[in-house]
């Protein structure tokens, strides 16, 4: 068992490489959110789910600033249930924009990195109120929420840890962040503004891929001025 997980270990070291300048980084971030909170006996519970899926592209200039683009699609679904009222809120959201992001390699397999998304949002909500009072069970859906249109900017900003595991292909783990967004709707002309944390709440897997960084190539060891020291022995060997 000593002996497999040493050479994981070496695997881990000698295939992996920290993404270089003037490469290409592909990606995909996958997060989910759950959080249940009880309000109490006359006050019922809230109950909410969401998830999301964010590709991106970009180009990294050097070794720590990469730029791009990104979009994504999510979904949310918030359920409050309070003596014989349920209220059902669920929606679908998708978004396209720029993103940047900040590279540090912390050694040869780890890295750390935040970026910064700015997207145009775009999403459906719907509303569904069921009133149980004894035998009899009612469905309403409120004027201005029932199948509501809205549309608006976010800005998220999220820090996670990337692990490299081989030529340029990392796994990527985070655990939410900061984000700000303002929204309008369609048949309810309303403005919401939001600014949220999520840290601790959300948990993120992501994969990425550089490529053209030459993260495969094996350049083997080589000590500080070892380019003069060869280039001296060729000069002097071609003047015997």
């Amino acid at each position: 068992m000593k002996k497999l997980i040493l050479a994981l270990l070496a695997v881990a070291t000698v295939g992996s490489a920290s993404a270089q300048k003037n490469s290409f980084l592909v990606y995909g971030n996958a997060g989910v959110n759950w959080a249940k909170t009880d309000n109490g006996v006359n006050n019922g519970t809230n109950e909410g789910t969401n998830w999301n899926i964010t590709p991106g592209v970009g180009f990294q200039f050097n070794n720590h600033l990469t730029v791009g683009l990104q979009g994504g699609y999510g979904a949310n679904k918030d359920v409050t249930t309070a003596l014989n009222n349920k209220n059902t809120m669920t929606g679908r959201e998708w978004q396209a924009g720029a993103f940047f992001r900040y590279t540090q390699n912390l050694n040869s397999t780890f890295f750390f990195w935040t970026q910064l998304d700015l997207s145009y949002v775009s999403g459906k909500s719907t509303n569904e109120v069921i009133n149980t009072s004894g035998t009899v069970t009612t469905v309403t859906n409120p004027a201005g929420l029932n199948n509501d249109m809205y549309n608006g900017f976010q800005a998220m900003l999220m820090p996670a840890i990337g692990v490299n595991v081989h030529k340029g292909l990392a796994l990527n783990f985070g655990i939410g962040g900061l984000g700000y967004r303002t929204v309008s709707y369609d048949k309810n002309p309303t403005t919401i503004n939001n600014f949220g944390v999520t840290f601790g709440q959300q948990f993120n897997f992501g994969i990425s891929k550089n490529f053209g960084c030459n993260c495969g190539k094996s350049r083997g060891h080589r000590e500080p001025g070892m380019e003069h020291r060869k280039h001296k022995k060729m000069t002097d060997e071609d003047d015997e």
